[in-house]
């Protein structure tokens, strides 16, 4: 292990070569295999921006790299890294134009020991393990909400897919919502990913991995709907920044 110490203690961290290129250099990859809590700790002590994470590791450009090394991060071939990573229950998996913008690892609700990824996306088609779509719907700056049924609170509208597609269960929302069918400009904007290695006796969804797929769809001005209400910017905060979705939506429609 790494055993660097100073104003950051003692930590586990790895770094591979500056062998990635991206935006006209190389990069290298830092990561821990002990916790994200550890990684951002050293990261920050070494002036690293929290721009650079991508979910399980921080992207550093190659002349960082030999600085990161002298304060204690350990070099390690890439392949290994990869695999301490896995070894540790902290690699997020993803697909390619997709990005992890926040993980959650023992999140209180699910069961002891699994993890919430929260990924934007910019593919076409939803994961396939999605277990409930969402319709994020936008009038202006405006989102349209539904108050739970269990007294939660506002949320987006969602329906699960059971055995339908998501595509089926979305054209469903849509109409439930609106009246209509779904358009083609329903975009996907990212998902919720539980992981759950081990189950309690309560847990509805599959394991490991079940997605709650979030799609977005601007509409004019004069746009009616069936269904919920329309929560103004200044509210959204406060009403939904809970919401295990909520990063996907944080700085309102996603371009």
């Amino acid at each position: 292990m790494c055993g660097c110490r100073g104003s950051v203690g003692q930590v586990t961290i790895w770094i591979d070569p500056p062998a990635w290129p991206a935006h006209g250099r190389l990069w290298s990859h830092l990561v821990s295999d002990t916790s994200y809590d550890e990684l951002h700790e050293f990261a920050a002590a070494q002036g690293i921006p929290r721009r650079g994470f991508e979910g399980d590791h921080y992207d550093v450009p190659e002349e960082r790299y030999a600085a990161l090394v002298a304060a204690g991060a350990r070099e390690v071939g890439g392949r290994e890294l990869v695999r301490l990573l896995q070894a540790s229950g902290l690699r997020v998996q993803k697909r390619r134009h997709e990005k992890v913008i926040a993980s959650v690892p023992d999140a209180s609700w699910l069961p002891p020991g699994s993890r919430a990824d929260v990924i934007a996306s910019r593919q076409e088609n939803p994961p396939s393990h999605t277990v409930v779509v969402r319709l994020a719907l936008f009038r202006g700056d405006d989102v349209l909400v539904l108050d739970r049924s269990d007294g939660g609170g506002p949320d987006l509208p969602s329906a699960p897919v059971g055995d339908a597609t998501p595509a089926q269960a979305l054209d469903l929302l849509h109409r439930v919502v609106t009246g209509v069918d779904a358009p083609p400009d329903l975009r996907l904007i990212g998902y919720v990913r539980n992981v759950v290695q081990q189950p309690d006796d309560d847990y509805p969804w599959p394991t490991p991995s079940a997605a709650f797929t979030v799609w977005q769809r601007e509409v004019g001005p004069d746009a009616t709907v069936l269904a919920g209400r329309w929560l103004q910017p200044a509210d959204q905060a406060a009403q939904l920044g809970t919401r295990h979705w909520w990063p996907l939506l944080e700085d309102g429609p996603r371009a």
